[in-house]
């Protein structure tokens, strides 16, 4: 089964995110920010990453980094924000949705990432 970790500091968008993933049938992860992530893909690494950019103790972009550099293979990683998109090219992102987020646009970026 696919496994994706969200990471979302805000319980509600974090929650909701959950939900429509499970519905279409995927495993989920759930951390409120980078380092919890860190700590769970380092014992259980998923097969994609969806990641809010601005977090407290460490960020989206950092987190990215991070991912991309340390787990061989890498998994796909989208960046989501309410911010500029431009804010993720240094990241090493494989693609960004804009908060808030059409559901559709969300479900395609997923389905283009995993199987």
């Amino acid at each position: 089964m696919t496994t994706i970790l969200i990471v979302e500091d805000e319980a509600p968008i974090r929650e909701l995110l959950s939900w429509i993933l499970r519905d279409l049938g995927y495993q989920v992860m759930e951390a409120i920010n980078g380092r919890e992530a860190i700590a769970l893909v380092t014992l259980h690494p998923p097969d994609l990453v969806i990641s809010d950019v601005m977090m407290p103790v460490m960020g989206g972009r950092e987190l990215c980094r991070w991912v991309k550099r340390e787990l061989t293979p890498a998994p796909p990683f989208i960046l989501i924000s309410s911010i500029d998109a431009r804010v993720v090219n240094d990241t090493g992102a494989d693609a960004f949705v804009r908060k808030p987020f059409d559901l559709e646009d969300l479900e395609e970026a997923v389905r283009q990432y995993v199987r």
